[in-house]
């Protein structure tokens, strides 16, 4: 009996140590119009707090939004806070807008490199920072995202990258 506990325990330790090294839960974000990808990217949930970074179909032109979702019942925002990604700098900075802290005016392709960006979301993670009076608030997320959020979201840029279909 004790052997096949200890086979039983030796079986199911790697997956403990996999769960509890990765804080936060990941997802695809999929937005689609007409069936076919209008927006892609991925979100973490972590602590109530839903940080996205989406890259998205604007007319003919690409987009990106970073956004953080506060959670429910929060009683306020901060009046400014960063996102740091692992393995990427600079920090970006976030401000309330329409009840969710967000990046105004962010042009990846203009001013960051939206790949490395994405790239080192997915796979480093990074921290929320929440500037409060009496000290900052540190939300940490960690990498890497489960292969299937990285699967779904590479497979719905391929396509929004891809020229229009029927037109639209």
């Amino acid at each position: 009996m004790r052997a096949i506990l200890l086979a039983l325990l030796c079986l199911t330790a790697p997956s403990l140590r996999a769960e509890q090294g990765v804080a936060g839960h990941y997802r695809a974000l999929v937005e689609l119009d007409n069936g076919w990808p209008r927006g892609c990217g991925t979100a973490v949930s972590i602590t109530g707090w839903d940080i996205r970074i989406v890259r998205e179909r604007q007319g003919e032109e690409m987009a990106a939004r970073v956004e953080v979702l506060p959670p429910a019942g929060n009683p306020a925002l901060p009046v400014l806070a960063r996102l740091e990604i692992g393995q990427f700098h600079p920090a970006i900075l976030l401000v309330p807008q329409d009840g969710r802290l967000a990046l105004p005016g962010f042009e990846s392709d203009r001013q960051v490199d939206w790949a490395t960006l994405m790239r080192n979301f997915l796979f480093f993670g990074g921290r929320l920072v929440l500037g409060q009076i009496g000290g900052d608030i540190d939300i940490a997320f960690s990498g890497p995202a489960p292969r299937d959020v990285t699967g779904q979201y590479l497979n719905c840029a391929g396509d929004l990258a891809a020229p229009f279909r029927n037109g639209s």
